[in-house]
């Protein structure tokens, strides 16, 4: 018979795993496009429901 708590350990462990690497990759991405400078920075505000309705004004 399987072992159901040892493969729901191994699973959460992977994920869990999954979720760091993605992370850190996100954080890596966003640290480079940050330090290249020329890239420019926008601050949005509101949705994209909010603009769309000041845009039917």
């Amino acid at each position: 018979m399987p072992d159901y708590k040892k493969m729901c350990f191994e699973l959460f462990n992977a994920v869990t795993a999954a979720i760091d690497h993605l992370k850190n990759g996100q954080c890596e991405g966003e640290d480079a496009y940050v330090e290249d400078g020329d890239a420019p920075l926008a601050v949005l505000t509101g949705t994209a429901k909010d603009e769309q309705k000041s845009g039917e004004l």
